[in-house]
């Protein structure tokens, strides 16, 4: 998530309260070292690339065998740190770079030629650690479609992925009020589909099919995967869809993994006017959104622990339990500089990774694996350190002096993320949010002392009301098909600057333009203050809530790139964001849907003025000038190092292995083959559970 935390009183009183239990409970286990030496002369039988969401899960797994696995990892262990543990204080790390890489990107055209901060987790624990603790899951046809790109090989759709999303967790279900509290009777607008409607456009069907002619891929599985024959001209009933049930579905939850997932008890008295005004606007409410069907309004999942009402991450919830093995050494401190290969190939062409350089102090060491090196260093420094090592497009490694190994121009193409352009309102005086903990300091001290001795109140809570739409729900069929048609012009005619990955994406993210039951833009409610685009702080005794669009398919793509073989010199991110006519419109659109909701009943009943962007601002130009200058990442790129055919310009095999290696893999969410309409983090965990699976079968 994106978001700045707000400035809490109640963040020292915590610290101040709980330093001296922390202070005694901060003790190294042996699987830590800061010895670069010793790390170096071990015999590893796996040596894991960074000790993130991914990473740790795919090093505890291997480390329950007998195998030998180290971790290199740039950050350091930072246990029973209330800056990460209390959930409340998400957020509060963010550029803080002894938590955060505290990434930008380079100038957007399309955002005002803004620089877009990008925080990632620079912590044993990675982003799990920093983020905003949302816990939750996508469309099933979002991961068919992965499988379909993929030739069906890996077992990377739904049915193959939703026993690895159980093995990560363990699921308390929500308390009957926890659905969300004061649920009333609801109704759901029925999506226009008209007959214009009802066929993707044929020149647009016929570029693809030229354009994939020569890969395996056929465009009508592509359509298949991406659910459009179920709902083509079809009206869609939520009510006969989904039932309110009093409690969630738990055959697709876990009950026995390392991470905790759990709901909110603490809410603002704002969040449920705000769900009647979305229901009653025609979005369903959605009781089971963890099953494959994600469409609708609903109270997520979050990463706490509900026995301690601490935040459940990658360290504690994968490492810590592993830590006293002798089998697993996790080296902080550390940052991997280049991937080691065999001077010659195998028979099958492929070199083989010996081992890991990484510089500790200035100083460079190397730590072998006599079976694999697994990199998962995020999406931006996984690709960073595939091109510094020689694998990637031979031009951008050759340029900097780097010898071209392993030609795969797909390294760092391909990122895409969800960008937003959040909105803000002044809520009448009177009412419980989270600004109460700024604007009353007895308020706040109470709270870190309540959260202190009985871990309850407000410090537990968390960003939990989201609401996931089709474009259908919020747009008629006319300007829908405005932007289709705008869209199907601009593919066409760029058809020539598209690789033949983003014409098989085009092929299914049109398809889920027509599927209703696939998310196109996020809305998330926030009941306080964060920075907008005009306004970056809070006004004195004002209590606020933000309403942020965010776009979940954007057909713009983006790169991550090294500029300088120096691999401490951060690579070059560029997001591309708003490139799309699609990406800029519906964004728009999504904007003055918000602006409608805030003037509905009964959460208009609320509403003092319009904050960000301002009453005054009212026509199409003015919400886009505002779109450009508010844009924000919710911290989700993915892609960089996809997991797809080689012809098509995957990095990855579906096996997760690099191509052109015998033993190099690769396990964090630069493997996305597209992005999601969820938050990263459950489907990163996934990635890594598969990850070690196929590892273990392999040896």
């Amino acid at each position: 998530m994106p978001f700045q935390a707000q400035p809490l009183i109640s963040l020292c009183t915590i610290a101040l309260t709980l330093g001296a239990q922390y202070a005694s409970a901060v003790v190294i286990p042996r699987g830590i070292t800061t010895d670069p030496v010793a790390f170096a002369a071990t015999n590893f039988d796996f040596v894991i690339v960074g000790g993130g969401t991914a990473g740790l899960t795919v090093a505890a797994r291997l480390a329950e065998e007998s195998y030998k696995v180290g971790v290199i990892e740039a950050g350091q262990y930072r246990p029973n740190d209330p800056l990460i543990d209390v959930p409340k204080n998400f957020g509060s790390t963010l550029g803080n770079a002894n938590y955060d890489w505290i990434y930008a990107t380079t100038p957007q055209v399309n955002a005002n030629n803004r620089t877009i901060i990008h925080n990632r987790g620079k912590v044993l624990g990675g982003s799990s650690a920093i983020n905003f603790e949302i816990f939750n899951r996508p469309a099933a046809a979002e991961y068919n479609a992965w499988s379909a790109l993929n030739l069906g090989l890996g077992g990377w759709a739904w049915d193959g992925l939703i026993g690895f999303l159980k093995k990560s967790e363990t699921f308390t279900a929500p308390l009957v009020e926890d659905l969300f509290p004061d649920i009333s009777p609801f109704k759901r607008r029925q999506e226009e589909v008209t007959d214009e409607m009802a066929s993707i456009p044929t020149s647009f069907l016929d570029f693809a099919d030229s354009a994939l002619n020569l890969t395996a891929l056929d465009v009508s599985s592509l359509l298949d995967a991406a659910g459009v024959a179920e709902t083509i001209g079809a009206t869609s009933n939520a009510t006969t869809r989904r039932s309110l049930v009093e409690k969630r579905d738990t055959p697709v939850h876990g009950s026995s993994g390392p991470v905790k997932a759990s709901y909110n008890t603490w809410y603002s008295d704002i969040t449920s006017p705000f769900i009647h005004t979305v229901m009653n606007m025609g979005i369903p409410l959605n009781s089971d959104p963890d099953n494959g069907n994600n469409i609708g309004i609903y109270n997520s999942q979050r990463s706490v622990d509900p026995s301690t009402q601490t935040r459940s991450y990658a360290a504690p919830a994968y490492y810590a339990p592993s830590a006293s093995k002798a089998n697993l050494i996790v080296l902080t401190g550390a940052q991997a500089t280049k991937i080691v290969l065999s001077s010659n190939k195998d028979n099958q062409g492929r070199y083989t990774a010996t081992g890991v350089s990484y510089s500790y102090g200035g100083t460079i060491y190397t730590a072998k694996a006599s079976k694999e090196i697994v990199l998962s260093g995020g999406v931006f420094n996984t690709p960073q350190l595939l091109e510094l090592s020689g694998i990637g497009n031979p031009d951008i490694v050759s340029s900097f002096g780097i010898q071209s190994l392993i030609d795969l121009p797909g390294v760092g193409e391909n990122l895409q993320d969800h960008p937003m352009s959040p909105c803000s309102f002044v809520i009448k005086p009177g009412h419980h949010t989270w600004d109460e903990l700024r604007n009353n300091a007895t308020f706040a001290a109470q709270a870190g002392s309540q959260y202190a001795t009985t871990k309850t109140g407000i410090l537990t809570s968390t960003i939990s009301t989201l609401t996931f739409t089709p474009l259908q729900s919020f747009l008629s069929s006319s300007k829908i098909i405005s932007i289709l048609t705008s869209l199907t012009s601009e593919l066409i005619n760029n058809s020539s600057k598209f690789s033949l990955l983003q014409w098989a994406q085009y092929v299914i993210q049109m398809g889920w333009i027509y599927n209703t039951n696939v998310p196109q833009v996020e809305f998330v409610f926030i009941p306080g203050f964060q920075p907008t685009g005009n306004v970056a702080a809070p006004s004195p005794n004002t209590t606020y809530a933000v309403i942020s669009p965010v776009l979940q398919h954007p057909f713009s793509r983006g790169t991550v790139h090294i500029t300088s073989a120096d691999p401490l010199v951060k690579a070059a991110v560029n997001p591309n964001y708003l490139a799309s006519v699609f990406d800029r419109t519906v964004l728009v659109e999504a904007i003055k849907y918000i602006r409608t909701l805030a003037s509905t009943a009964p959460f208009s009943d609320l509403v003092q003025t319009f904050n960000d962007p301002p009453a005054s601002v009212n026509t199409d130009d003015g919400f886009a000038d505002y779109m450009r200058k508010a844009l924000q990442s919710l911290k989700h790129p993915v892609g960089t190092a996809v997991i797809a055919p080689r012809i098509l310009g995957g990095v990855v095999d579906a096996n997760l292995l690099v191509y052109g290696t015998k033993n190099l893999r690769v396990a964090d969410a630069s493997t996305f083959p597209m992005q999601i309409s969820a938050h990263a983090q459950t489907t990163t965990y996934a990635i890594g559970e598969k990850a070690a699976n196929i590892i273990k079968n392999v040896w």
